[in-house]
């Protein structure tokens, strides 16, 4: 819960900087950052459970920061953000069936 206070002082003081005028935010601006957030939380559960398919969603987590924040000098469109979500759980799918053990150690014993 401490999180998402902090999240939402974090959003307001945005807010507050945009009013000035010394930074720009608009909507599609805290929506990158929840999911960005939401996309970098669910990649680190899923290595945490040892399953690699979570490197998917920190790889989209990390596009989606640096869109937000044009670190580039480049803005992402929607087209080419959602082919970048595709393709970044392709990438973990990919690297999960690659490094993943084929057969288990107990799976004769079944037999």
């Amino acid at each position: 819960m401490r999180a998402f206070a902090i999240f939402l002082v974090i959003v307001g003081l945005f807010l507050f900087l945009s009013i000035i005028g010394l930074f720009s935010i608009n909507f599609r601006f805290v929506v990158e950052i929840i999911f960005a957030i939401f996309f970098a939380i669910e990649g680190i559960r899923e290595i945490v459970k040892r399953n690699l398919i979570g490197i998917g969603g920190l790889i989209f987590s990390a596009f989606l920061f640096t869109s937000t924040f044009e670190l580039f000098g480049y803005r992402f469109s929607l087209n080419q953000t959602f082919v970048a979500l595709v393709a970044s759980y392709l990438i973990g799918i990919g690297i999960h069936i690659l490094l993943r053990k084929t057969i288990s150690p107990r799976f004769w014993e079944k037999w």
